[in-house]
């Protein structure tokens, strides 16, 4: 079975094991707030800016509902709309609109954990 993961969280990278749930606490926090100010602050704490794209698509084609990170964990998706404030893609989706693959993980979305229902 194909696996739809994103971006995996280890691998033989520079930036093997880093975790970047503080970043996206933050940005999900900055939601209806200036774009260019919650970028400024949040690329002078990275060396690298990638991962802040990971959640905000900049360019319309790239705006996704939800994100999925590693094997089980996912974040809103993120937009930058017409007047540069950053947005939800689809404020609708929370943790019970998702169905995880399976029972035996523990998933997340936007750090509240959800589980796979009962057939």
């Amino acid at each position: 079975m194909k696996s739809d993961v994103t971006h995996e969280g280890m691998g033989r990278t520079t930036g093997r094991g880093r975790d970047y749930t503080p970043l996206f606490r933050f940005l999900l926090s900055r939601v209806g707030s200036s774009w260019e100010a919650t970028f400024a602050e949040a690329k002078s704490r990275l060396d690298t800016t990638e991962p802040i794209f990971w959640l905000v698509a900049v360019q319309e084609f790239d705006r996704r509902d939800y994100v999925r990170i590693g094997e089980s964990t996912y974040y809103s998706g993120l937009y930058v709309d017409s007047d540069g404030t950053l947005q939800v893609v689809n404020p609708d989706i929370n943790e019970s609109s998702l169905d995880p693959q399976c029972a035996c993980c523990t998933h997340t979305f936007n750090g509240v954990r959800f589980t796979k229902r009962a057939p």
